[in-house]
């Protein structure tokens, strides 16, 4: 029988998570129906509930819905709870709606595939949002040390406050930090605030960027031409913490490998 699965999303079309599913369901043989699903603040509680009383199966949600998920959902996991994000949605036994992230996990263990992060390693965290929020528990409870730079220094003191019972985290000190790892959440300018707190030797420093494609291009060719160590784009976190999802809806965990090819 054929399994409905989505992603929901606002813009939504230029998303790949459909190719990776179905690469996903290949290697079990499962028939599995992937949609685009484009949705807006008004309509997006209804969207759902009308996903799932047609016969969704699961649903991944991405921007600008993430919060707007974690509020919807009956029961979260912990990782939910912590990041107050929600990209992964399906009912469980009892018809409760079940809420979860994949993000930080899969962040990690795309951080891991490439071999550029250890515990007590030192994170630059560039930006304080919904992205910031959704992975600094992971990185945190793995051990890392978490340093962050955001335009507003106050949001960036709220996840200090929230999250200093999980490990050290702190507003970045350019004279004490020796940064290890730099890892971009900001949709654009990344490279001006590392001019402007004067991280530009980047010869001992491995740079990630959880973007994608061309959306990620600029920040890591400015990091590149400052020697970075290794320079890294967002895909396999996407095809990570899509093997969790998948994982969870399927009770199957699919190989990734192929889809660094």
């Amino acid at each position: 029988m054929k399994k409905l699965c989505a992603v929901i999303g606002n813009p939504v079309q230029h998303s790949r998570s459909p190719e990776i599913h179905q690469h996903f369901a290949q290697q079990f043989k499962l028939d599995l129906d992937y949609q685009k699903l484009a949705s807006n603040e008004t309509n997006f509680k209804e969207d759902v509930k009308r996903f799932f009383a047609t016969g969704g199966v699961g649903l991944n949600v991405t921007l600008p819905f993430k919060f707007n998920a974690f509020q919807l959902a009956d029961e979260l996991s912990e990782e939910a709870q912590l990041a107050q994000s929600v990209n992964t949605l399906y009912r469980n036994a009892s018809g409760q709606l079940c809420g979860d992230t994949t993000d930080g996990r899969g962040l990690l263990n795309d951080l891991l595939r490439i071999k550029i992060i250890q515990p007590d390693q030192h994170v630059l965290l560039l930006g304080a949002g919904g992205a910031a929020r959704s992975i600094i528990p992971t990185l945190l409870k793995f051990g890392c040390q978490v340093s962050l730079i955001n335009r507003t220094p106050k949001n960036a003191e709220q996840l200090i406050e929230e999250f200093s019972h999980l490990g050290t985290i702190r507003l970045f000190a350019p004279q004490l930090d020796r940064v290890e790892v730099i890892i971009n959440t900001l949709p654009q300018d990344g490279e001006l605030w590392l001019q402007q707190f004067k991280v530009t030797e980047l010869n001992n420093t491995h740079v990630y960027d959880i973007s994608y494609g061309e959306r990620a291009q600029t920040f890591l060719k400015w990091c590149k031409a400052h020697q970075c160590l290794s320079c890294t784009d967002g895909w396999g976190m996407l095809v990570e913490q899509a093997a969790l999802s998948f994982e969870l809806w399927h009770q199957r965990r699919p190989v990734t490998d192929k889809l660094y090819d």
